[in-house]
């Protein structure tokens, strides 16, 4: 899922990867505010627009947010 294959050839798509920076440049579980033992889900609108930051056990907050969106 975090490795796409692309193209007729299979190539995996890596610009599209999202991980923890090994660069020193700073850890996205901090910078976010993620906890590292219970998760999160992500809302990515089709823009790429992050939406929505939400514990895993935060059905009824994910379930508001569309309810404003969805049918």
């Amino acid at each position: 899922m975090l490795k796409p294959q692309t193209g007729k050839l299979g190539l995996q798509d890596y610009e599209k990867v999202f991980c923890v920076d090994h660069k020193g440049l700073g850890d996205i579980f901090d910078m976010r505010g993620i906890n590292r033992d219970t998760g999160c889900m992500i809302v990515v609108r089709p823009d790429q627009y992050v939406a929505n930051i939400l514990p895993l056990d935060g059905y009824e907050a994910l379930a508001t947010y569309f309810r404003g969106i969805l049918k």
